[in-house]
Formats: structure tokens, sequence, C-alpha cells
């Protein structure tokens, strides 16, 4: 009876002690996890944390799921269910962090009913699945004065900026004007707007027009957008100023624009050592390059400097092109494609995302220490990438600039991402005139105020390339007029949208990729076309000379000796006819290797996933068995000792007896 107590005392105990845990877990310890992931996808940015702590009123988060559609659905929409409980996750995270200032609700729209309409007003989108099935998935955004945010749909493969959209959408909750952007450069960025009449009418007069870059026309659909003019004495009413080609500007727009950092304001800046892009440069037959030595008194005090006549390349992110149309196409050193190779490494959301981006001639950029200031590179080449120096015919000279230029070990940085406090370049100011006609000759000029420190944290975004952002090098022209040609437009426009947002904004890096190249494959692949592009250049010298011996065999033909020359001229086609055949057969073999060496990559790898699973098994099967083998032999003449000792006792019991 004893027993039977103390069993029933036990398992009371026991259900006790699980109810208690579980409410210790689902309570004190709700808020306790470990992320084990690599990119740490499930735990919040610094930055969104601190945003979170500084809400100080009701926002609403209303995500939208078409879960029982989804479930009903194909195979391939049931896999959003797993982004669908990532987003979730995630959402209660915000929720767990924001001081009981952020509210979640799980609404999923049915066909017919007042969910599904207000889905439909909020501006989510909608696919449809069936007659009688639709499908959403967004999340709206609502504050106690009623001003709404949306995030129409989650795209799965933008899953590595899902945590900024998501701070992002909480921020301009909040925060709901229009910015303003001030643009100042010493090109014509922005020039008067001519309808497209009259720029038919200038253009069939013969007369050039200069149109806005359609990069600024963009900024207009976002921001309030206004023209600084180079010569201005302060700059203010802006929320953030983007700086593009800076060269030649006063020292009172200089003073300007170095007080308005210290007063807080963010900047962008877009310097260059050869801006391609500049015609009145170009026209004359020069350089135009920026930063001048005003403007790098500025830079200085960022820690950051644009090296002279020095280049960023990378061979392996080389593009194709031409300097002129009379020349073959080939791989140019001054051209760098960049892809996620370049950004990866940083994690910053001005790049993230970004797999497409030209730029021409890019600088380098190099940083200092600063006192208070904080330097993060966002941009550069791969660790293959290198810088060189090029002056005069060699900037022309494509295969002088291929032929010089020597691999490196570490990336060149291209793009910067400064914050912090930063210090005045014009300690004693800088005197101002007076204006109008009737100035008293004996006046003296009169000196501005100087602010000398930053009393709060400024943003400064640096690229080492105006190009990138023309209208030669990010758009095309199609039948429907310019179209995006690459990322160049989204990355000067995910830097402008960081600058306008909250320190904090900027800080929150975004998750790793889902999606990576293979790297091995890809050195493969540039090493059979760098070799293929020897024998390409090597058949067209040998044209080139063939024609040249052509020429010079037509300029020395008489009556005398042309059927003689016919003959000479016939045998060298021939001879050229031989030696491209032998070229063209070396081309074929370099692909072939190329191609050869991919796909015995992929067979191994083929052959790994079929074969090693069971070897594992085979190989933990052998092993278990010679284990389990040496455990019975060790315990038969355990038994065997036993059965010996057992008989010996025996009888020595009977001798005894």
């Amino acid at each position: 009876m004893d027993k039977h107590n103390e069993n029933v005392l036990k398992v009371i105990l026991g259900l006790f002690s699980m109810t208690l845990m579980i409410y210790i877990g689902s309570t004190l310890l709700k808020r306790a996890r470990v992320d084990f992931t690599q990119e740490r996808l499930y735990t919040l940015s610094k930055g969104t944390k601190s945003i979170l702590s500084k809400l100080d009123s009701q926002v609403k988060l209303k995500l939208y799921y078409s879960k029982t559609a989804a479930n009903k659905g194909t195979e391939g929409l049931r896999v959003f269910n797993n982004h669908y409980l990532y987003v979730q996750e995630l959402l209660r995270q915000y929720v767990a962090n924001s001081r009981n200032n952020l509210s979640l609700e799980i609404i999923d729209p049915r066909p017919d009913t007042p969910e599904e309409e207000d889905a439909i007003v909020y501006g989510l989108r909608k696919f449809y699945l069936t007659e009688t099935e639709s499908y959403f998935f967004g999340l709206v955004a609502e504050n106690e004065s009623g001003t709404e945010k949306v995030i129409d749909f989650f795209d799965p493969n933008q899953k590595d900026k899902l945590e900024y959209k998501l701070t992002k959408l909480i921020y301009t909750v909040l925060n709901p004007q229009k910015k303003t952007i001030g643009i100042i450069s010493s090109m014509d960025v922005m020039t008067e707007n001519l309808s497209p009449y009259m720029a038919q009418i200038m253009r069939m007069q013969g007369k050039s027009v200069d149109e806005s870059w359609t990069v600024t026309n963009m900024l207009s659909d976002f921001y309030n957008i206004r023209k600084i003019e180079k010569d201005t004495k302060s700059i203010s009413g802006i929320d953030s100023l983007v700086v593009i080609h800076p060269k030649g500007f006063s020292d009172a727009t200089l003073f300007a624009i170095d007080q308005f950092i210290l007063k807080g304001g963010n900047l962008l800046v877009l310097v260059d050592p050869n801006a391609v892009s500049d015609r009145s440069a170009s026209m004359l037959g020069g350089v135009s390059s920026s930063p001048d030595a005003a403007f790098k008194k500025i830079m200085d005090k960022w820690g950051l400097e644009l090296k002279t006549n020095t280049y960023a390349g990378d061979k392996y992110l080389s593009g194709v092109g031409r300097f002129n149309p009379n020349m073959p196409a080939g791989r140019l050193l001054a051209l760098v494609n960049c892809n996620e190779n370049c950004t990866d490494d940083y994690k910053d959301n001005v790049t993230s995302g970004i797999n497409n981006s030209t730029f021409i001639f890019p600088g380098v950029l190099e940083a200092s220490s600063v006192e208070n200031v904080e330097h993060t590179p966002i941009l550069s080449t791969t660790a293959k990438g290198n810088s060189y120096t090029a002056v005069g015919y060699e900037l022309n000279n494509p295969e002088t600039l291929w032929n010089k230029f020597i691999e490196g070990t570490k990336p060149v940085v291209m793009a910067y991402k400064v914050v912090g406090k930063f210090k005045t370049a014009f300690p004693d100011g800088v005197k101002s005139t007076v204006n109008g006609n009737n100035k008293n000759e004996n006046e003296e000029p009169k000196k501005v105020e100087v602010i000398k420190e930053s009393s709060k944290e400024s943003a400064i975004i640096v690229f080492s390339d105006v190009d990138f952002i023309n209208d030669q090098f990010a758009f095309k022209n199609t039948f429907l007029g310019k179209a995006i040609a690459n990322d160049n437009s989204t990355l000067f426009l995910n830097s402008v949208e960081a600058l306008n947002g909250d320190i904090d904004l900027m800080s929150v890096r975004s998750k790793g990729r889902v999606n990576r190249s293979f790297d091995v494959i890809n050195d493969i692949e540039f090493e059979s076309e760098k070799r293929t592009a020897d024998k390409v250049r090597e058949i067209n010298s040998r044209i080139s000379k063939f024609q040249a011996e052509l020429n010079q065999l037509g300029q020395n033909a008489s009556t005398e000796n042309i059927a003689l020359l016919q003959n000479e001229g016939i045998e060298k086609k021939k001879e050229l006819a031989r030696s491209i055949a032998v070229l063209k057969k070396e081309l074929r073999n370099v692909k072939r290797e190329g191609r050869e060496s991919i796909e015995a990559i992929g067979k191994f790898f083929q052959y790994l996933n079929t074969l090693f699973v069971p070897i594992i098994i085979v190989g933990f099967g052998v092993y278990f068995n010679n284990k389990r083998n040496r455990l019975m032999r060790g315990k038969r003449v355990m038994r065997n000792k036993a059965d010996c000792n057992t008989k010996q006792s025996t009888q020595l019991e009977e001798v005894n007896v």
C-alpha cells in the first residue's frame, strides 16, 4: 500500500513539474531564443531594435495571407507557406521588442468576405488561382491617426531585404511626409523641363536639347526635388543633399555644404577620376575628374580620399564592349560589371540585391581613421581586383590597360558609407561679400557664423563613379522609350532612400542571400573565356596583318607584274586560311576543355550525392557490426572465466568435504 501511494505521488509531482515548466517556457522564457542560422535570419538588427524602442504610439500590423488557398493550391504555391512562417516569426519579434506599441493580426482573406474586400481596398496584390479562389500575401501598417503603409506582396526571392522593408514600413508610418532632396552638380544633370513638342522642334532646327538625366526624373516620383545652384551661399529647407561630380564650386558653396553636414544633414556624393559623361571635357579632349583640391579638403574631414589618376579594375568583373565603333568588341578593364560578389560580404541594404551594376573607370576610395566617425565599405571588386594608374593615351587603349594590370589579393573599395560626428573644413569660415550695387567700398565683408563640430550624427555615402547613373550606361532605348538596363538606377535610388531614413534605419543590415553563385565554375568559365579571347585576338591580328600585306601588294601592282602578284595573293590567302583553321581548332579545344571541366565537377557532385549516403550507411554498419562482435567476444570470454571459477570452487568444496 505504501508503494502504491509513493507511485501516485511521483506521478502527481511529475505532472506538476511539467505544467510548471510549460508555464515558465511560455511566459518568462517566451522571448528567450537562440538563432543558429549562419546569417542570423531570426535575429533583429541593432538598428531595428533602436527604432522599435522609440515608438511612442500604437501601430497595428495586419498580415494578410491566404493560407487556406495555398494549402489547396499547387506544390509551387505551398512553398510560400515556408516564407509565410518566416515572415510571421519575424513580425512576432518586432512585436516582442516594441514595448507593447505594436500589435499583429493575421488574416486569411477568404473569397467574398469583408477581409478580402479590405485587402483589395488596401491595394494588396491579388492572384487568381481558380474561379473561386484568390491569393494574397501582404502587410498593412496603420497608426492611430489613420496613416496606412502597405507591402503589397512578400517575394521569397527578396528574403534578404525583408527586415529592412518591415523596419522602413514602420518608420514611414510614423513619418509619412514627403522628403525634399537637393541636387548640386558641375554637370547639367537637371535642366529646364521642355515639352516633348518643343524639344522636337529644337532638334529639327539643329539645336542641341539638354535634358535632365533620367535618374533625377525618377527621384521626383518619390521626393520633392530642388536644384541647388553651383554658386549658392546657403543650403536649407532640404532633408538630404546629392552632390554629383564636385569641381569648380566656390568657397561659399563648399562652406554651405560643410555646414549642411554639421547641422545633421545627410549627403550622397558621386566623385569620379574620369567622368566620360562630362561632355564639356570630352569636347576639349581632356579628362574630367573630381573632386578638385577644394572639395578634397572637405573629404579629408570625413576620412576619405579618392586616389588621383588611379582606377579600380578586376578582370573577373570586366565587361565586354568597345571604345569606338572601329575596334572589335572585347573585355575592357575600364568596364566593371559588379555582381553579388561585390556586395555580399558587406550585407548593406544600400547594395543588397544589386547583382548587375556597371561602372566606367571607377576610382579607388581609401579611408583613414577619424575620431567619432565610422567607415563601412559597401561596394568593392573581388579579392582578385586591384588598382591601376593610367594617363593620356592609355585611357583610350584597352589592350595596354589589360596587359599592364596585375591581379591583387584583396578587394578595392569603390563605395563607402560614413556615419558619425564631423568637424568643419572651414574653422575660420569664409568671407561673404556685401550684396547690392550701392555697397560701401570701405565696409568690410561680413563673417558668417561657423559651426565647428556636429552636435548629432550625420550619414554620408560616397561612390567613386559618376557615369553609372548617366542615361548612356543606366538605361537603354526601346520602341516604348527608355527602359532600365541594369541595377544602376536602383543602386542610386537605394542610396537616396537610405539617407532619408533614420540613422538607425541605415544600420539595418540585410540578411544573407538565398541564391549563391558557383564561384569555382565562374572562375573556370572566365579562364576559358580569357584563353579564348587570346586566340580571337591572335586570329584578328593575323587577318589584319594579311590585309596589310594585300594592300601593300595592291600598291606595288603594275601591268608587268599584276599576274605574279595575283598568284602571290592567292598563295597568301591559302596560307592565311590554313593558319586560321589551326587557330580555330585550338579555339574549339580551349572551349571544350572549359566545358569538360565544368561537366566533370557536375558529375563529381552527382556521384557524390548518389553514393555518399549508401557509403555512410555501409560504413556505420561495418563499424557497429565489428564493435558488436568485439563486445560479444568479450562477454563470451567473461562467461567462460566465470564458469571456470565456478567449477574450481565446486571442486574445492568437494575436496574439503
